[in-house]
């Protein structure tokens, strides 16, 4: 029994779906957990979107099986009595499965979104942020020095003064900028999750639009067929009254209509005197 319930029961056909995409699942949750851990996720931005990215996609994916699979599971215990071939331990074994799984994505999404891979991001930015004070404190040192490398006319002390301030200003300047320029960056990184989950929002859209696009032309086939149908009918039904009417020797429409309504009452007469 349980052979032929494998068989014909879409359960068992979206589980194995399901098993498949959570497998993917987890091989992506790995491969961005590793590119998070081992690579500088500041100057490495774009691997770290575009993993991240495929594993939002999998996920998905395996949310709209889970889907499929809950639905069949709901069906079953709304209607028990019309499923008396799953007993209440074959149907407590599919609900754990799709608690077991609706746990397993969920520790996904925590996992992508966890406290190390948040941190981890802020130390490689913060480290960022510092390799270019550096740049910049460089930078005005170079700009600075200039000048009294040339030779700038006025005393030499005033000159190292000069160059003194203005790498204190450069710095300032360096250091009040970095706080801007980290907030931007978190901003423009919320931004581009934003626009990769609109991005996938849309990309759906397409696969259901064209989906309804091809059900679409399968629908006008089916009627153009069936309009073909009609027509053939008619045609052989305005024969078959023609030579009914050359046959007894009437044109009238009316007349022709009672003699097949006429017909038909006799022949349902028949049947019900043989089958009763």
């Amino acid at each position: 029994t349980k052979s032929y319930i494998s068989e014909d029961d879409p359960f068992y056909m979206f589980r194995g779906d399901l098993v498949q995409k959570l497998t993917s699942v987890d091989e992506e949750l790995n491969r961005y957990l590793t590119v998070v851990r081992t690579t500088d996720t500041a100057a490495n931005s774009h691997q770290v979107k575009e993993t991240k990215k495929q594993l939002k996609r999998h996920i998905k994916h395996a949310e709209s099986t889970l889907s499929d699979l809950e639905t069949t599971v709901r069906v079953v215990e709304r209607q028990r009595e019309k499923f008396p071939h799953i007993n209440d331990a074959e149907l407590a074994e599919r609900r754990g499965f799709v608690d077991d799984s609706k746990n397993r994505i969920q520790g996904a999404k925590g996992e992508m979104q966890s406290d190390e891979v948040k941190q981890k991001s802020s130390n490689d930015e913060r480290a960022l942020t510092e390799r270019r004070k550096v740049q910049s404190a460089s930078a005005a040192v170079a700009n600075g020095g200039g000048p009294s490398n040339n030779g700038t006319k006025g005393p030499e002390g005033y000159t190292n003064i000069r160059s003194d301030s203005d790498l204190e200003e450069g710095n300032a300047a360096a250091a009040a900028a970095d706080p801007d320029r980290s907030e931007t960056l978190l901003m423009m990184q919320q931004q581009d999750e934003t626009l990769e989950d609109l991005d996938m929002a849309v990309t759906r859209v397409g696969y259901m639009a064209e989906t309804i696009h091809e059900e679409i032309d399968t629908q006008n086939a089916m009627l153009k067929s069936l309009d073909d149908d009609l027509t053939d009918a008619e045609e052989q039904l305005g024969v078959v009254m023609g030579k009914l009417a050359k046959l007894l020797k009437t044109k009238s429409k009316c007349q022709l209509g009672l003699i097949v309504l006429l017909a038909l009452v006799v022949l349902v007469l028949f049947f019900l005197v043989i089958y009763t």
